[in-house]
């Protein structure tokens, strides 16, 4: 159930900061749908990949079939003018692999935000965030399924970071092309777990439905009211240790945070901060059961967290190093945090959180409560 409260927040999140202050001006937001189609390479980081499997063949291409609703505006708030005229809204992939016996057809349900890198006189550039849910695999059993150590459960993350281009070839037609990487994983959430990398050029075809936003119009709001925020962070994850990858023992992840950020533009804040974590996991006996817990279990961790802020929404980074690690040591291990966030109620909000290490293997789902305190800049 933990891993739907990731999409319904994502998509509840993504909603919200795109419907509210556009409901309230009661100002018309220009519809799109489009249909895209990759073609690319997984990126071979296991042996499942590498060809053992029950075709004793390398799993080398990946080919997937997209729908999209999408809506933009010529900016009606602050936010949409910080970004010159994003689009957003919300997809569904469905993606091959070309072993359906072993990993099946996935299908995708995501929000999407696409922010502008440039745009030209009629050629528009830009980066495409999509964040959400995959499902429909055939997933790792120890007996109908037994090599694919790749997805361990039927549900997982779909994340794709991209950079698309667009150029209109009539009134209401536009031609994209563009390249993305994607990644398939639970999140650690159950193992095995070691997931899918990919990287895939596309193509598409967008329709506008009516007409088009005037986007050439969109001004610079100006240096916005900025802040300084100390963040508050309770966190909570469900987590299966690397050395028992077909173990089904889970461990809780409980964790406080403390970060101090400073906000350098009117989308861009930074901070500095720690986390302490108690992994009941930690001190697990050779068989994989529950030891002795003690302050072995803690660990801290000394994070740099980069965030961009979209009215409400936040999207997540961080890269940071265990202070202190039961296995690690320490600072000998770096550790990565990637997600969203939304304030749902003044200086309360909610969030999902991948937490991973060597940018690649997630060690487990962060949810998370958060409170603020603030200060605003002069």
């Amino acid at each position: 159930m933990r891993i739907y409260l990731l999409i319904i927040t994502t998509i509840i999140a993504l909603r919200s900061y795109a419907q509210t202050d556009t409901v309230k001006l009661k100002q018309k937001n220009y519809a799109s749908i489009s249909a895209n189609y990759q073609y690319g390479n997984i990126i071979a980081t296991t042996d499942f990949v590498k060809g053992d499997n029950l075709k004793g063949k390398p799993i080398e291409h990946y080919q997937a079939y997209t729908l999209k609703m999408l809506w933009q505006n010529p900016g009606y708030t602050d936010w949409q003018k910080v970004y010159k005229g994003p689009y957003y809204g919300a997809g569904l992939t469905i993606g091959d692999f070309y072993n359906p016996e072993e990993i099946g057809y996935p299908i995708s349900l995501y929000g999407i935000l696409g922010i502008p890198i440039k745009r030209w006189n009629k050629l528009e550039l830009y980066s495409e965030f999509q964040f959400g849910l995959a499902f429909n695999w055939e997933h790792y059993d120890s007996i109908s399924n037994p090599y694919n150590l790749v997805i361990g459960g039927g549900l997982t993350i779909h994340l794709n970071l991209g950079i698309n281009a667009f150029y209109p070839i009539t009134k209401n037609l536009d031609l994209g092309a563009g390249m993305s990487f994607i990644h398939f994983s639970n999140g650690g959430f159950e193992r095995p777990n070691k997931g899918f990398n990919i990287y895939a050029p596309s193509v598409e075809l967008k329709y506008h439905l009516k007409s088009r936003p005037n986007l050439k119009s969109i001004k610079s709001p100006g240096r916005l009211e900025r802040s300084n925020d100390l963040y508050f962070m309770a966190g909570y994850g469900d987590h299966q240790l690397n050395e028992y990858e077909l173990d089904t023992n889970y461990y809780a992840v409980i964790g406080v945070s403390t970060i101090y950020f400073t906000q350098l533009s009117n989308a861009f804040r930074l901070g500095y901060g720690v986390d302490f974590n108690y992994w009941m996991g930690l001190t697990a006996l050779p068989d994989g059961t529950m030891g002795t817990r003690d302050f072995k279990n803690l660990t801290v961790g000394l994070i740099i967290q980069p965030e961009f802020i979209i009215d409400k929404l936040t999207l997540v980074s961080g890269i940071g190093i265990y202070a202190v690690h039961l296995n690690y040591g320490n600072f000998e291990q770096t550790y990565q945090r990637l997600g969203v966030r939304y304030e749902f109620y003044k200086d309360l909000s909610f969030g999902i959180n991948v937490r991973a290490i060597n940018f690649m293997l997630a060690e487990f789902l962060e949810f998370n409560l958060g409170y603020r305190i603030r200060w605003m800049k002069v």
